[in-house]
């Protein structure tokens, strides 16, 4: 096979194939095989939607729900006896993802933007701690169903996403159908994408190859405004899937590609640099512009927040690296997903042989290794943390742009195979490939059941896929050399067939990884009798707790009280608990002078914070106002027990309230952060919202119980309020004249105003730029007189 220079076209045993679309006879007229095509990309993409369909088949049944609840009933007052746990590595999605987006739902169908999480601590913001993606376009889709199915349709928009976006991608680097439809399905159903599909992480790299698409149509300076905007939009629908850190690597990842394809691309003789350049730039400015609603406020909260010192994920080992043939062959394979399969790997080496000179394969390459680098070598891993800011970022996530470049690679080698079935060099590579990926997995065996891959010999069936991909793909290459030849000496003109097995085999094993690892419930936030007598003794009060909880999911501890942080939000209940990778550092702080207790730096990295309240003055500094006990502690004195619910002990908290009026000191004489005060009432007319009622004969000061982060705004009887921080700058006060007054308080950054302004100047741009496109074609298009 042989390339004649950039975006041209390849000729191929008499036959030209468009790097461009799919193969054409040099006799064909323009458009004469464009139904064959549609017909072949209607198969292909809904090849790829029925794969992302059917990797979920468990939780799409009526009356189920995606989510591991199970991990709910070991601890607490949530603990059932007799539930298996499914796989405990999934437990953020319960104790973060689903009940955020059962928050979000709620507070949407309510009339309201999902902008405040009320329900753990003190507050915390919803939308702009980067990792509930409120305002994705897959949680927008979730919005749409009901609210048990919400999270569910989430996920499944994520895969149909990663999977489109891929095929699009492989389309405009010129594979068929068949090819496209490896692409697609390989990167969707990667373990990289599915194991971690409930994780913020692939809301951000599922746009992927929406991205890299977009790129290709810039740099090829075809349709240039279209191909920006296609960018743009891409740019700004991975910075709402809300993980900075997956960003950053999608960043990374994207750069490396655009430097590489410029670069071969050039050398073949491939037009102008600067333009594509320009171009790129501003639509991905001005797709971080379009996020900019996002963007400001997320920044401005991450400065303040514990993340700031480092995040605890580092590199995946590199004895891990078997487990790109598939899951389980080292390690705990959930934690360190990264499989893509025998048939991908061997295509993706296929296409890397035979297709060299075209600019955007050694581009995939590069990304993969670069991917492959940060997510498997340590050493690289920690040089990233020399940059600044790099030890904030889990360099590690480049693991689902690894599994992009692979499968894209994967396409265009079932492409070459496709288009040139005669190829010596493809053959033989093929047959090379599959015959060494055998090796390997001999290897494997032999090493567990020697004990030097435990992984392999406590998964006996761990290697049955990778045999079987290694075998059929042998298979499928000995069919194409005897094919080489038909009766009359003629070569086989299309081996779709024999190369659709590949494709099939690739899914079916990427299908029988995938569909166990989800758990599925059948109920949804179901609350047991402990639950239910807790929320009617409790109503909307602060409940802390006197005995904190781990991390660990399947150890429970014996003092393990209330529910999991922040699962609470699930059944309505307010807990001084919380696990949010945005929470302010000064809750450690403020929580450290008040009880003594220091968080260890591993859970402030992560976000998490439980206050372990053993006195009663710990308690109302924090506006609690009932502490659940194990049934065996006494809360130190002045609680006063009101119930007992599941076998633990509930106290009231005399004089703690959301909020307290102080009276104010002389001039100069500071309020202690240990005053009490008066109990105000505080009412709500939604989650971001404060209206409280302050009467008294004295100039007074009146201390909320809420997160001190910017965006709170207030008014004392309409006009304007300074609030000021107190507490270590933890929680919030203003001061107030005597007499009746109402304070109102709301939640709305100025950020997030001025993204909005930003992001609508964005969308006025493009409106005009594409008026102009529009006026300047209908006058080109008119006739001469």
């Amino acid at each position: 096979m042989r390339h004649v220079g950039v975006d041209h076209d390849i000729v191929v045993g008499g036959r030209v194939a468009s790097s461009e679309g799919a193969a054409r006879t040099p006799s064909d007229a323009p458009g004469a095989r464009r139904p064959v095509a549609v017909r072949a990309d209607v198969l292909g993409v809904l090849w790829v939607l029925a794969a992302a369909g059917l990797v979920l088949v468990r939780a799409l049944r009526p009356g189920m729900s995606l989510g591991p609840f199970d991990l709910l009933s070991r601890f607490g007052l949530t603990s059932q006896p007799g539930v298996a746990v499914h796989n405990a590595i999934q437990a953020d999605q319960i104790q973060q993802f689903v009940p955020w987006m059962n928050l979000a739902w709620h507070q949407v169908h309510g009339g309201h933007l999902p902008l405040w999480n009320p329900d753990n601590v003190l507050g915390v913001p919803l939308a702009f701690n980067w990792q509930s993606s409120v305002f994705s376009l897959p949680t927008v889709v979730g919005y749409l169903v009901p609210v048990s199915y919400a999270y569910t349709a989430m996920v499944l928009g994520k895969l149909v996403i990663a999977g489109t976006g891929a095929y699009v991608l492989c389309r405009v680097l010129g594979t068929g159908a068949l090819g496209a439809a490896m692409g697609g399905t390989a990167f969707e159903l990667s373990g990289a994408m599915v194991v971690h599909a409930g994780w913020p992480h692939t809301s951000v790299t599922c746009w992927g190859g929406w991205a890299l698409a977009a790129l290709v149509m810039v740099v090829r300076g075809r349709r240039r405004m279209w191909s920006a905007l296609l960018l743009t939009v891409s740019v700004a629908m991975a910075v709402y899937g809300g993980h900075p850190e997956s960003l950053v690597v999608m960043g990374v990842a994207v750069a490396v590609f655009v430097v590489v394809y410029l670069v071969a691309r050039a050398r073949l003789g491939g037009g102008a640099v600067m333009r594509p350049v320009r171009d790129m730039v501003l639509a991905i400015v001005g797709g971080l512009a379009l996020g900019a609603p996002l963007l400001l406020p997320g920044v401005q909260l991450g400065v303040l927040s514990s993340r700031n010192s480092g995040t605890p994920a580092p590199a995946f080992p590199l004895s891990h690296l078997p487990n790109v043939l598939g899951p389980g062959l080292q390690g705990n394979d959930f934690r360190t997903a990264a499989y893509v399969g025998v048939v991908v790997l061997v295509m993706a080496l296929v296409a890397a042989r035979v297709s060299w000179r075209r600019p955007e394969v050694p581009a995939l390459v590069a990304v993969a290794a670069v991917s492959a680098l940060l997510t498997f070598v340590s050493v690289a891993d920690k040089l990233m943390h020399l940059v600044p800011g790099g030890k904030t970022v889990a360099w590690s996530r480049s693991v689902m742009l690894l599994a992009l470049a692979l499968a894209v690679l994967a396409a265009l080698g079932v492409d070459a195979l496709v288009k040139a079935p005669a190829d010596r060099v493809a053959l033989r590579w093929l047959a090379a490939g599959f015959g060494g990926a055998g090796l390997v997995v001999g290897a494997l065996a032999v090493a567990g059941a020697l004990g030097a891959a435990p992984a392999v010999a406590r998964h006996d069936t761990s290697l049955v896929w990778p045999a079987a991909q290694a075998g059929g793909g042998l298979a499928v290459a000995g069919a194409l050399w005897w094919g080489r030849r038909s009766r009359h000496g003629r070569r086989t003109p299309r081996p779709a067939g024999a190369v659709s097995v590949l494709l099939a085999l690739e899914t079916a094993f990427l299908l029988s990884a995938g569909v166990p690892f989800w758990s599925v419930s059948s109920s949804y936030f179901a609350p047991n009798p402990a639950i239910t007598a807790l929320q009617q003794r409790v109503g909307d009060s602060l409940v802390g707790y006197g005995s904190c909880r781990s991390l660990r999911y399947l150890t429970a501890s014996p003092n393990e009280v209330g529910i999991r942080p922040d699962a609470n939000i699930g059944y309505g209940l307010h807990e001084l608990a919380v696990y949010d990778p945005i929470l302010p550092e000064s809750y450690f702080r403020s929580w450290l002078a008040v009880s003594g207790q220091r968080t260890p730096p591993s859970l402030q990295q992560l976000g998490v914070f439980c206050a372990h309240i053993v006195t009663v003055y710990q308690a109302r500094a924090f506006g609690v106002q009932y502490v659940l006990e194990p049934p065996h502690h006494r809360l130190f004195g002045g609680g006063k027990p009101v119930a007992v619910v599941g076998g633990e002990s509930l106290y009231a908290i005399p004089g703690a309230a959301q909020a307290v009026r102080i009276t104010r000191r002389p001039a100069g004489v500071a309020v202690p952060t240990e005053a009490t005060g008066s109990p105000l009432p505080v009412t709500h007319a939604d989650d971001a919202a404060w209206r409280v009622v302050v009467d008294g004969p004295s100039a007074a000061i009146v201390r909320f119980h809420l997160t001190d982060v910017p965006g709170w705004q207030a008014s004392l009887d309409g006009r304007p309020l300074a609030l000021h921080p107190w507490a270590d700058s933890t929680m919030l006060e203003a001061s107030v004249p005597p007499g009746h007054h109402v304070i109102t308080l709301r939640y709305w950054p100025v950020a997030f105003t001025v993204g909005l302004v930003v992001a609508g100047a964005v969308v006025v741009c493009f409106a005009a730029l594409g008026i102009v496109v529009a006026l300047r074609g209908r006058r080109r298009a008119a006739p001469t007189p």
